[in-house]
């Protein structure tokens, strides 16, 4: 039986290499184009490129959620509904794309951004094959190859962004990126259509796609929502002020969740396979929230921890002197970025009960909460409308542990007194980085010397305090297997 045991806890470790190096590959590749477009480009035209993301990820939004979920929890044959949801899903990024080419050059009048409309097309343009990539993403879910869903993440964005350093290097214009992400997407499709365990055929069951759209309906509205409330600023900021103005609040916002995202994301797509196989073997959903509620905490209040001390070191010295102003709004958006922990789980536990319009009436709520925020808050800069923003996401995971609590019907007494625990770590993890990084600081000389010492002692205290965690059994590492 030990042996049994350590072979799995091999099995998870793994797994949680390979799917950390996966998804970080992602949020590295988004860092360094990140870190070369502030290099190359001002921030009002790295603020055109970002704001051209916001419509692309809506389309992306689409094409990940809802008939995502029903392809990774629907119980039918593979073969048919792996045939019906591809064209369903390649459907979508075909109409978003079409939508985001003839409509760019009004999008961009409206912003007031005329390069705006060149970079919304080529994006409308890649949309149907971003539509196949997600297709292939949920059939490998579904079928349980997180490694090698995990892998192809990993070369797929080791290629694209060794491509994109070169061309934006060669081509320091918004031309460079759409080149960039055109290359990732490429790599994508070659290697997600050579690895889908089954290919679409010309075959759609009206049935099974009128089951999907209800049982997407509830997700897309709470989708939709979650989306307003993430990306609504952005929008707004590059209404009512210069795109220079919203190019320094999305540069911050992209710095957080990128950073965040590099243990987040990993745990988002292993989430939703987990409560995805328990739905459908009707098990009971109170171990896989207590081990991702409190393993989602603990590692995202790590990098946000990161993120505030060490913020502005990274931002001075790898930076434009302009993106210094955007430190404030740093660290106030890596605390909403850790602060979704617990809202993030309202997806996957609503559907794995089947009952996804909860999900849509806990994201209407917490969107208008955020758009009261945004109108509020707005007037008074960036920052403040960015720990507004904190605030108000912080509220809104206490409020997704009740309604999983109350309308999910699962209990979460085990999984609070887990979470606790990993917020103590964390607190911790805190102070000893905050004395560490205060001696530095005095010892220290040159920027460079000092950042680069600063985040080589934060891993190393990060990786005792995982250490810590996972002897204490506040952190569960078999959430990867």
């Amino acid at each position: 039986m030990s042996g049994d045991n350590t072979s799995s806890s091999k099995r998870s470790g793994v797994n949680a290499l390979i799917s950390v190096m996966g998804m970080t590959s992602q949020q590295i590749a988004s860092f360094l184009i990140t870190l070369l477009a502030a290099g190359f480009l001002s921030a009002a035209s790295y603020g055109t490129y970002t704001l051209a993301i916001v419509f692309d990820e809506f389309v992306v939004m689409l094409i990940y959620t809802g008939f995502f979920h029903f392809v990774v929890n629907s119980d039918a044959d593979d073969e048919t509904l792996l045939s019906t949801l591809f064209w369903i899903m390649a459907g979508i990024g075909t109409f978003g794309g079409a939508l985001l080419f003839i409509f760019a050059e009004p999008i961009a009048d409206f912003f007031d951004a005329p390069d705006l409309a060149m970079v919304l097309r080529f994006f409308g343009i890649m949309q149907p094959f971003a539509s196949m990539n997600g297709w292939a993403a949920a059939a490998l879910t579904r079928a349980g190859l997180m490694k090698r869903y995990f892998l192809i993440m990993l070369v797929v964005n080791i290629g694209g962004v060794l491509a994109g350093c070169a061309v934006l290097a060669l081509w320091q214009s918004l031309y460079g990126l759409i080149v960039y992400r055109a290359i990732r997407l490429t790599i994508g499709l070659v290697l997600f259509g050579w690895s889908v365990p089954i290919w679409p055929r010309l075959r759609f069951d009206g049935t099974l796609a009128r089951q999907g759209l209800s049982f997407a309906a509830g997700l897309y509205g709470s989708r939709f929502l979650s989306f307003f409330s993430t990306f609504g600023t952005d929008l707004i900021l590059a209404y009512l002020f210069t795109t220079a103005e919203s190019g320094l609040y999305r540069f911050a916002n992209r710095l957080a969740m990128a950073s965040v995202d590099i243990v987040a994301q990993p745990m988002r797509s292993f989430a939703i396979k987990r409560f995805g196989e328990a739905g459908r073997t009707k098990k009971p959903l109170e171990i896989e929230l207590e081990r991702f509620l409190s393993g989602n905490v603990f590692l995202s209040g790590l990098v946000a921890v990161m993120l505030i001390i060490l913020g502005a070191s990274v931002i001075e010295t790898l930076f434009r002197p302009e993106y210094l102003a955007a430190v404030g709004a740093l660290q106030a958006l890596a605390i909403r970025a850790a602060g979704l922990s617990g809202a993030q789980l309202i997806d996957p536990v609503f559907a794995a009960r089947g009952t996804t319009r909860i999900s849509m009436y806990f994201n209407l709520i917490w969107t208008t909460a955020m758009i009261a925020a945004i109108a509020i808050f707005s007037s008074m800069g960036y920052t403040a409308l960015a720990s507004a923003q904190a605030v108000v996401v912080i509220l809104s995971s206490a409020t997704a542990i009740y309604a999983i609590k109350r309308y999910g019907k699962v209990e979460v007494g085990a999984a609070l007194r887990r979470t606790a625990a990993a917020l103590g770590l964390i607190a911790a993890f805190a102070i000893a980085l905050w004395l560490a990084w205060t001696t530095l600081s005095a010892l220290v000389t040159g920027k460079l010397l000092l950042m680069i010492s600063g985040i080589v002692v934060a891993l190393v205290l990060a990786a005792v305090t995982m250490a810590v965690a996972v002897y204490l059994k506040v952190f569960d590492i078999r959430i990867f297997e």
